[in-house]
Formats: structure tokens, C-alpha cells, sequence
């Protein structure tokens, strides 16, 4: 796949290509759904296919309020794009200049002239151009003028519910991990580098690998029951805590993870940490010894639902 942040620099336009424009935070199954679509509408077409995002995201660019967390960081969006075999991921900055573009103004220098988009699927919920004044109407009239199809896919639904990031949050906030799941495809994971941290664990005999979350939004927080992909692609179980330690007097987010059974050096490698199941919430212990005799307890918890649930 390849990925093209300045749309100037893509040289393939006179092909055409299917695009699909939107956040694709967390690609959840109604982004499989949409990229399925793509995919096969393309085929039939002969062209290639492309996703539009932004960075930042238009909400973290526009809101003067406190934006929502990520599901995934930029390199597992793109990686997870790739997996799912998409040609061309558009990712343009999305600054001032772009938000004061006029809807008209998008169609005809990004889409047309830039892209030279044949075919377009947008959400039902889809809005563009300055104040978000552009939609799917405009986009259809636009299409019979410069000669490109449009579709507009309805939400996704499971079991009923309407599949969407801001969904999946409130669901890993609740701690509904396996409703999570379902949602995605897969468990909720962070993926990252494992770096020095103060080393605390090491003395109270539960040493971790420490992701550290670089000051990001995190949608969830608490202890977790984890499976730990290794750098050799092999699979641990474990614990881990994402939150301030306050026990500690943490000042900042962080991964921490005490993975079962291993001794090894994990430091600058990378680690994949998908959450499974919901312990209990963050909470500040009066000392050390109080800290690690709950954690004690949440490993015989761990290990226990791990020898059941494999």
C-alpha cells in the first residue's frame, strides 16, 4: 500500500481510482464493511482503490473541548489497511486552509483534479467542506457533473446495535472487552516500544514493560487481564495497568505490563498488548507492600480465568 500525505505528489490520477473518505479510527466491522464494498466495486471497475484521513483528525483540529480518545495510533491504522489489501492511503494535514475549503472547492481540486476519483462511498452521516456544509446530495449533483459514481452505506449494525468508534469507547470505558471485540474484529490492543521506566515493579518482585503512551487520549484505564504478542510473534499471558499509579505519584499515562512467566530483556523492542478482561479500576494504595499484595491477587485472578479461557 502505499501512502501519499501531500496529494500532489500522487502520479497514478489519470487511471481513476475508488476512494472512501473518514477517520477509520479503530476499523472496526463497519469499516470492513465500507473497505469490502470499495474493494469489490472497484474490481469490477478495473481501478485502484484509496482511503482519505486527515491528521490530525478534523475533530482534534476543530474542537475547543476535550477530544475523544483514539482506538489506534496512525502506524496501525495504516498497518491494518495494508493487512486488508487497499492500494493507496491519502492521509493530507488537515490544517486551517483545509477547514475553510469550500465543499465545491473539495470536489473539484481534491477529488477531480487531484484524485480524478471515479467511484466515491461515503457514510450516512458524512459532512464536508467549511462548517460542514457539504453532504451526500452535493455529492451525487457533483458526480453527474465530473462523471464519478457516489454510494452512501448506512451505519453498520450488530445484534442491532449501530457499530461506531464512539460506541467502542463508551464500551471500553464500561469494561465490556468481549462486546468490544465483537466490534472490532479482534480484542482492543496497543501496540508500542518498550521503554525504561522507574523500575518500582522490579522490587516489589512484579517487574514490567513499560509502553510509554506519549501524553496521548487512552480510552480506557484500570487493570486488565492481557495476552502479550512477543517480539519472536510468540503469545504470553499477563497483567497490565494503564493509568497515572498514584500510588507512586505517577504524573503521566502509562502501559505497564508484568508479563507471566518471562525474564527476558524486552527494552526497545516492540510488544503488542490486547486487553481480554477488566480487573478492577486504578486505585491508590497507602503503601507499597498494600500495592503488592492486590497485585498478588490479581495475577491468581488472571491466572485463573487464563487456565478456563485460553
Amino acid at each position: 500500500m502505499h501512502l501519499v500525505r501531500n496529494l500532489d505528489n500522487y502520479t497514478c490520477r489519470a487511471e481513476g481510482i475508488a476512494l472512501t473518505i473518514g477517520n477509520f479510527d479503530g476499523l472496526h466491522i463497519g469499516h470492513r464493511a465500507v473497505l469490502s464494498e470499495l474493494k469489490e466495486k472497484a474490481r469490477k471497475l478495473g481501478i485502484k482503490t484509496g482511503v482519505m484521513c486527515f491528521e490530525p483528525q478534523p475533530l482534534e483540529f476543530l474542537s475547543c473541548e476535550k477530544i475523544p480518545a483514539r482506538l489506534s495510533r496512525f502506524r496501525d491504522k495504516f498497518l491494518g489497511l495494508k493487512e486488508l489489501d487497499i492500494d493507496y492511503l491519502f492521509c493530507p494535514k488537515f490544517n486551517q486552509k483545509f477547514a475553510c475549503q469550500s465543499p465545491e472547492s473539495f470536489i473539484e481540486d481534491v477529488l477531480v483534479k487531484r484524485l480524478n476519483v471515479k467511484l466515491l462511498i461515503v457514510g450516512d452521516d458524512f459532512r464536508f467542506g467549511r462548517m460542514g456544509k457539504g453532504g451526500y446530495d452535493l455529492l451525487v449533483e457533483s458526480g453527474r457533473k465530473y462523471g464519478f459514481e457516489v454510494y452512501s452505506m448506512s451505519s453498520y449494525r450488530y445484534h442491532g446495535e449501530r457499530v461506531s468508534s464512539t460506541v467502542i469507547r463508551q464500551l471500553l470505558r464500561e469494561g465490556s472487552l468481549d462486546k468490544v471485540s465483537e466490534m472490532l474484529g479482534e480484542y482492543f490492543y496497543i501496540r508500542g516500544k518498550v521503554c525504561h521506566g522507574r523500575k518500582i515493579g522490579s522490587t516489589i518482585n512484579f517487574p514490567t514493560a513499560n509502553i510509554n503512551l506519549n501524553r496521548r487520549v487512552v480510552p480506557l484505564f484500570g487493570i486488565y487481564a492481557v495476552k502479550v504478542c512477543m517480539p519472536d510473534g510468540s503469545m504470553r499471558y499477563g497483567m497490565a495497568n494503564v493509568g497515572m499509579r498514584p500510588t507512586v505519584n505517577g504524573t503521566y499515562p502509562l502501559l505497564e505490563v508484568f508479563v507471566f512467566d518471562f525474564s527476558g530483556n524486552l527494552y526497545t523492542k516492540e510488544i503488542k498488548v490486547s486487553f481480554i478482561r477488566k480487573l478492577r479500576d486504578e486505585i491508590k494504595f497507602p503503601s507499597l507492600n498494600e500495592l503488592k499484595q492486590q497485585i498478588s491477587k490479581d495475577e491468581q485472578e488472571t491466572r485463573a480465568y487464563f487456565s478456563v479461557h485460553p
